[in-house]
């Protein structure tokens, strides 16, 4: 629990470790006695924990994210002369995986409740594309994006759908379906600061297709089909023993971790609610002073859905951002912004920017602010950043 003068980060990763480290020392010891470093039973064991995790039978571990993406896609077939869509709304890695594969990527536009791909919008932009091959769609901020009628539409023309679920480990979609249910194959990030996060770089991906997860195996080793054999070319993308460990040994502790985070982000939203946020809206009137509280908070996930809350983002008027942003960090409270740019601004996917704005993507670049938002935090951290962001908004009438 942190001090109420305590300055407020964006993420906590001492505390949990410091309280797993018997744990964590215990396994290290147990693999230091193998001499067996990369891949290997240990790597095994959390790949079976990974699949089980996601009810599917197959998991692949792999150096990153980023990794996890190039190797779905290479398994997938996918490659030069080729189109894949995915969000503009979204980390870099999500294009770029795109690009190394020597495929382009078919930008779309999300919605503005969950930030997530707009299903008919992608839609209308995969009907203009003639080499269209796959979609990616993105869990963004830990909920698992909603498929609607695409779903049926990559099925109907036997279009793969690659979940990216770096942000959203743990979460369920509103039927109450895992990860990897609706698509051909999830993606996975076990970068430090995700839910479950690794003591360095590490990914995975999970599926039920048994042909995919053994060209993804193979992949991962330069290509290797049998010992001394490569069949193809791919990539060294081995999961360390020593990630695989840490990793097993946190997953333990992931239900209680998310259940922390969904209690802290439902009082963020019960406490701006009180002073005049919603969900729905930009700005109302404040309850408590009159005040315009010029805020937005995440769209609820009515159950069965489950939210991960990798992220609580509220959106706040273009012209205040900077100015909120000041306010928290005089606070001793750290804020971020993600992204600042669409996927289709960013000067190294110039050539592939939609010939037509999107205008929501665009919207959410210029409005989105994360605030604080790790199991560390506790009830009073959560009140101490409302109390902030809302003085700012009833106290001042310009950012």
């Amino acid at each position: 629990m942190m001090a109420s003068h305590d300055r407020i980060p964006m993420l906590d990763l001492r505390t949990p470790h410091v309280e797993l480290e018997p744990e964590l020392l215990e396994a290290f010891s147990k693999l230091l006695a193998t001499g067996q470093f990369v891949l290997g039973d240990v790597v095994e064991s959390f790949e079976s924990e990974l699949a089980e995790l996601c009810d599917l039978p197959y998991a692949v571990g792999c150096n990153s994210g980023t990794d996890a993406l190039w190797l779905a896609l290479r398994a997938l077939g996918i490659g030069p002369g080729d189109a894949v869509l995915c969000p503009a709304y979204s980390f870099f890695a999500t294009a770029a995986t795109i690009v190394r594969v020597g495929a382009r990527p078919v930008f779309a536009d999300i919605l503005p409740g969950t930030l997530n791909l707009d299903p008919e919008d992608a839609i209308r932009r995969a009907e203009e594309v003639g080499s269209l091959r796959a979609v990616i769609s993105v869990d963004l901020f830990g909920r698992i994006c909603a498929l609607g009628p695409l779903e049926a539409y990559c099925r109907e023309r036997e279009l793969p759908i690659i979940q990216d679920a770096a942000q959203s480990i743990g979460a369920r979609d509103a039927t109450g379906a895992k990860i990897g249910a609706r698509t051909e194959v999830a993606c996975f990030s076990f970068y430090p600061t995700k839910n479950l996060g690794a003591l360095g770089d590490a990914g995975g991906l999970v599926t039920r297709n048994s042909g995919l997860a053994r060209r993804a195996s193979r992949l991962r080793v330069h290509g290797e089909s049998e010992p001394g054999v490569y069949s193809e070319i791919g990539i060294n993308s081995r999961l360390d023993a020593i990630q695989a460990v840490a990793l097993s040994v946190k997953l333990r502790h992931l239900d209680e971790w998310t259940s922390a985070r969904r209690k802290l982000a439902a009082h963020y939203d019960a406490l701006f609610a009180e002073r005049g946020a919603l969900s729905v809206v930009h700005e109302i009137d404040s309850p408590l002073s009159g005040a315009r509280l010029a805020i937005r908070t995440p769209d609820i996930a009515p159950a069965p859905e489950r939210h991960t809350y990798h992220r609580y983002v509220v959106r706040v008027p273009a012209d205040r951002r900077t100015g909120l942003a000041k306010a928290l960090e005089q606070e001793g409270i750290a804020s971020a912004i993600f992204y600042p740019r669409g996927l289709h601004q960013q000067p190294a996917l110039a050539e592939y920017a939609p010939r037509t704005p999107l205008p929501e993507t665009e919207l959410a670049c210029r409005e989105t602010l994360a605030l604080p938002l790790f199991p560390e935090l506790g009830i009073e951290g959560v009140e101490r950043v409302v109390g902030v962001v809302a003085g700012y908004f009833e106290g001042s009438t310009s950012g």
